[in-house]
């Protein structure tokens, strides 16, 4: 399995050598029955919703996702010993992370000081994320020492310079799992409070980030994909066509990684249309809701614990599924395709599932609810706090002819204000603002009729989405 090896080292680097995973479908066979069960089970969790789902490509395209996962696992129970194949993927992340400095800084010049550490292929986020991913592999791989505090320290500093909020949880949370079973995790606990004690010294615009407590307009991406949710509770919209209905809240319709975009790159029009199949939801949950409903969501959860459960004993392959884990709380690291980043959970998760035995059944039911109460977390903090009064209404205007409308509230002092158009899907007008003042916000051209406008306010500060005030209002008539 040297050539495996080879091959894993190679794929940060050119991420479609993912696709030959496709080739090691029949390996699942050499699962034990109920890691085999396991996968039907997820998989009649995506197949049957999909048959029912409003979209006609909805079950060609959960079966490719199928497929891919199959072969995913399968690769993972080929690799054999996790050692050997992870030790194989951290060579990979140390040239990652050189080439990330080096197209950061060409991009970008002098002025990389002043922004987020990204990569051509990877936003700050993901970027970050895997960072601390390769942080984890120094922590416990038996490396030669010169490569392993290199790999440690360029891990630790992509972590940090990244500014990736949803990567440093995923850190925390991987150490704290793998602690379970090797002490080696209170050290990854101890070098994430270092890191933090770094981001405080360096007082750079991207190490601020992990000061504040504002989500970066994620409520909106939530609450976009809870109302699909709502609209579809039982099938879904189907994989991969759940960024249709939720595109523009965040980004554009289309939009490309932030270093190409920085170099003047833009989606070409051809492209445009298809932008909404890397547009996510920002919380692994409700992503398998929009995509399969209740359902979708359940299978995933079982596959989720079933991965955990085969890992269980092993701090390293435990740890590094609880970081994936951890950071889909908030953002969506294992969706794939992906540049070589979602698709090594599903490997880990075959090297957990070869390990996997029948009485560890309770267990996997234990840790799959365990992972719904973690990405449920920002969502239950809002519930359990108490609301004051909302907001009144001083104005609204709206004109008939598009253009720019004005909204002043009576009491916003506190709450954000989101200002959005709907009618069989909705979009965000504008970004977002503070609601003690009057807000001006952009409207199309021509307003459809049909249309309505909703005003959405969030509390300053909330960890989670629960509108606290909704105003709805018919415009376009």
């Amino acid at each position: 399995m040297r050539g495996l090896a080879f091959l894993l080292a190679l794929a940060p680097l050119f991420p479609p050598l993912a696709g030959l995973a496709l080739f090691f479908v029949p390996w699942v066979r050499r699962l034990p029955l109920w890691g085999q069960a396991l996968l039907a089970l997820y998989g009649a969790s995506l197949l049957l919703p999909a048959l029912f789902a409003p979209e006609p490509l909805a079950w060609p395209l959960a079966l490719f996702r199928f497929l891919y996962v199959l072969g995913l696992v399968g690769l993972g129970v080929a690799l054999g010993r996790p050692e050997r194949a992870l030790g194989a993927w951290g060579v990979g992340l140390f040239l990652l992370y050189l080439t990330g400095f080096a197209a950061t800084y060409w991009v970008l010049g002098d002025g990389a000081v002043g922004t987020r550490l990204s990569h051509p292929f990877h936003s700050p986020v993901g970027f970050g994320f895997l960072g601390g991913l390769g942080l984890l592999l120094a922590l416990h791989l038996r490396y030669p020492w010169p490569f392993r505090a290199l790999l440690g320290l360029l891990g630790g500093a992509v972590l940090l310079l990244s500014g990736s909020r949803g990567g440093m949880l995923g850190f925390f949370v991987g150490g704290a799992a793998a602690l379970l079973f090797r002490r080696r995790g209170l050290l990854a606990l101890a070098l994430g409070g270092g890191l933090f004690l770094a981001a405080f010294a360096l007082n750079l615009p991207a190490t601020e980030r992990f000061f504040q407590a504002h989500l970066s307009g994620r409520e909106g991406v939530w609450l976009a994909a809870y109302r699909v949710f709502q609209e579809h509770p039982w099938t879904g919209v189907g994989p991969y066509l759940l960024g249709e209905r939720i595109g523009g809240v965040l980004f554009g319709d289309c939009f490309l990684f932030p270093l190409l975009e920085a170099r003047g790159l833009t989606c070409p029009d051809w492209l445009r249309p298809w932008g909404g199949l890397w547009t996510f939801a920002h919380n692994h949950l409700l992503q398998a809701l929009g995509e399969g409903g209740v359902f979708g969501a359940v299978g995933l959860l079982l596959l989720a614990g079933g991965f955990l459960a085969g890992a269980w004993g092993d701090g390293l392959l435990f740890g590094l599924l609880a970081a994936y884990l951890g950071m889909g709380m908030v953002d969506n690291p294992f969706s794939v395709p992906s540049p070589f980043r979602g698709e090594v959970f599903f490997l880990l998760g075959g090297m957990a599932l070869a390990r996997l035995e029948g009485g560890r059944a309770p267990l996997g039911l234990g840790l799959a609810g365990g992972v719904a109460l973690l990405w449920s977390l920002p969502f239950l903090y809002l519930a359990a706090r108490p609301e004051g009064p909302p907001p009144a209404l001083r104005y609204l205007v709206v004109p008939d002819r598009g253009g720019a409308g004005a909204v002043a509230l009576e009491g916003g002092e506190g709450y954000r204000l989101q200002v959005w158009l709907c009618a069989e899907g909705c979009r965000r007008l504008g970004w977002e603002w503070p609601a003690e003042k009057p807000v001006r916000f952009p409207l199309p051209e021509a307003l459809e009729e049909g249309k309505r406008l909703v005003l959405v306010l969030f509390r300053e500060g909330g960890l989670a989405l629960r509108p606290a005030f909704l105003l709805e209002e018919e415009v376009g008539r």
